[in-house]
């Protein structure tokens, strides 16, 4: 087992290898901790559109941007991932700007059409970017070690959104925006200026004696590419539940202050930051697809005691919100740096962002479907909502198993540590 001192020098040496990488990263990701957890409740304070309105017009931005993923694969796999990462952060500072001034349906929708194509560019071009910077060595330590550097900055920017929304208001919310605006413009400059991600990868002798055809025909055939794709798709919605379903339904229908999204945020992300490359390293050797399967399961049970509470306040209600950001946590530092192993290690390297974006689109679609339930919270049966959550969630996890389990087994195989390490 690695001690704190050695932990501290890997991590250490990863930092000094990619100093501008990082930079890059923390810039970034600060200004998107700011505003993530408020995406939907920021309209629901700041127009006076209903609830529902908001959910429809997030749907139908989120359908709109959907060709962004596939478009961001070609784009990736023409000119390298750095060239996505420097679009998808232009993409989100003219989003965000377009907030500022978004009272009516049309340029709500517009707003959050241009918010969400940024993001769907961003998971294409992330997972890719990735698998370049590792260069061969082990994805997951790559990832963990940047997912903890992204989650850092995440929940160092929710702090900031939580201290600023208890005292700001509705003109605290428009600072936030605004800051995020300028981070998404400096992320994009030092984006420009990096090397990693700039070419396409090579196939591999392995590749090619694994009969890995680098086509798209071979790809839409293969059994496992169609399962990760319905996999991605039925987690789609896990990307979106802290901030559009969960927030909704503490602060409109538990009557907590708007500062309990970032809070619970704050908490995911703080404690992925201290423990996701320590949770990669220990269940390296594992299944990927029971990790992802693992990750799913967990999710869906944040939302099944929500199938029977009644709306809980003080305590009752704060403890749910900490539970539920400790819940969350330990599912995506354990399922996020597999699954995404997963979807850049599988296809062929000749369509890897093709294939990427295919992935994410899928998972992009449930995260624009999600949305639409939100009526639900206004019917007679609440309920429904979380219930169908769980079972799509469960669905994801039968998913994710399935597919991997039909995978070459260094692909199958959870990696944390270079070979000769």
């Amino acid at each position: 087992m690695f001690s704190i001192r050695a932990r501290l020098r890997a991590a250490s040496s990863s930092l000094t290898e990619h100093r501008s990488v990082t930079a890059a990263v923390l810039v970034d990701t600060v200004g998107a901790g700011l505003t993530l957890p408020l995406t939907i409740v920021y309209f629901t304070l700041t127009t006076d559109l209903s609830l529902g309105v908001i959910g429809a017009l997030s749907t139908v931005a989120s359908l709109l941007a959907l060709p962004v993923g596939l478009l961001g694969g070609v784009l990736t796999d023409r000119f390298g991932a750095r060239a996505s990462m420097v679009t998808n952060n232009l993409l989100s500072a003219a989003g965000f700007a377009l907030y500022l001034v978004a009272h009516e349906p049309v340029t709500v929708l517009a707003a959050v059409f241009l918010a969400t194509a940024s993001e769907r560019l961003y998971w294409t071009a992330w997972t890719a970017y990735v698998h370049d910077l590792a260069a061969g060595r082990p994805f997951e330590r790559w990832f963990a070690f940047l997912e903890a550097t992204k989650a850092a900055a995440l929940g160092a920017g929710a702090v900031v959104a939580a201290v600023v929304l208890a005292g700001g208001g509705s003109d605290g919310l428009r600072w936030l925006v605004v800051a995020n605006v300028v981070s998404s413009v400096v992320a994009a400059v030092v984006f420009a200026t990096q090397r990693t991600g700039s070419a396409r990868p090579p196939a591999t002798a392995r590749d090619l004696s694994e009969g890995r055809a680098g086509s798209l025909r071979a790809f839409a055939t293969d059994r496992s590419m169609r399962l990760v794709t319905l996999g991605q798709f039925l987690l789609g919605p896990a990307m979106v539940l802290p901030n559009v379903a969960l927030s909704v339904l503490f602060v409109e229908r538990w009557h907590l202050p708007a500062a309990v999204a970032p809070v619970q945020f704050a908490i995911a992300t703080g404690l992925a930051a201290l423990l996701q490359t320590s949770v990669t390293r220990w269940v390296a050797g594992c299944d990927r697809g029971v990790l992802v399967a693992v990750g799913a399961g967990l999710t869906a049970l944040t939302t099944v005691p929500l199938i029977v509470l009644p709306p809980l306040a003080g305590a009752g209600a704060w403890s749910y919100v900490v539970a539920v950001g400790v819940v969350l946590a330990v599912a995506d530092m354990v399922a996020m740096p597999a699954s995404n192993a997963v979807m850049a290690e599988a296809p062929h390297p000749r369509v890897r962002g093709r294939a990427i974006g295919v992935f994410q689109t899928a998972g992009s679609v449930g995260m624009a479907l999600f949305p639409l339930s939100l009526g639900l919270l206004d019917s007679d049966a609440p309920w429904l909502l979380w219930l169908l959550t769980a079972v799509v969630f469960s669905g994801a996890a039968w998913a994710w198993r399935a597919a991997v389990a039909g995978l070459p087994e260094r692909v199958r195989t959870a990696t944390a540590q270079d070979a000769e390490g």
